[in-house]
């Protein structure tokens, strides 16, 4: 298998970044989540230093450098694999409600996602966004809110990731 590509579709910070011309990366089943009544799409935005692919690169770049991956190539990998938790996560700064995506497989990872909408489509999308990404493992009191799996497998997930 080939290695992905990936490509902004611009560089405003609300336009996503696709893979193998995908804008979603992932698709939640529904009912994965509590509330969640559809199957919900995992995207990630270009961002800035609040959101998305550059607040990654802001916030953790020594971390991405040290395991030689992109922000897009690590979130890429993540997604692919079965088995994370998710967590009830804290509110974003717009009172958008979050979610702790955590995957056990090294390196520990945790994904934040918000809610959000894609309002270039009629009606808008509703999505996941890939907020943050950051190296951690859940508080032990966490209790998981959801059990991650996704139609989205990438079977070259687990060699790549013994890369860093």
């Amino acid at each position: 298998m080939s290695a992905p590509i990936f490509a902004e579709l611009g560089t405003n910070k609300d336009d996503f970044i696709t893979v193998d011309g995908e804008t979603n990366w992932a698709t939640l089943p529904a009912y994965t989540l509590p509330k969640q009544n559809a199957d919900m799409p995992i995207r990630l935005r270009v961002g800035d230093q609040s959101f998305g692919e550059n607040h990654i690169y802001q916030g953790h770049k020594a971390w991405l450098d040290k395991l030689r991956r992109s922000a897009r190539e690590l979130i890429w990998e993540k997604l692919s694999l079965q088995g994370g938790k998710f967590y009830k996560g804290k509110k974003g700064k717009r009172g958008q409600k979050r979610t702790n995506f955590y995957v056990n497989l090294s390196p520990n990872c945790v994904l934040v996602l918000e809610l959000q909408q894609d309002r270039t489509t009629i009606p808008p999308t509703p999505f996941y966004s890939v907020v943050t990404m950051y190296q951690d493992r859940p508080k032990k009191d966490d209790s998981p809110i959801g059990t991650y799996s996704s139609e989205f497998k990438n079977p070259n997930a687990k060699r790549a990731l013994r890369k860093g």
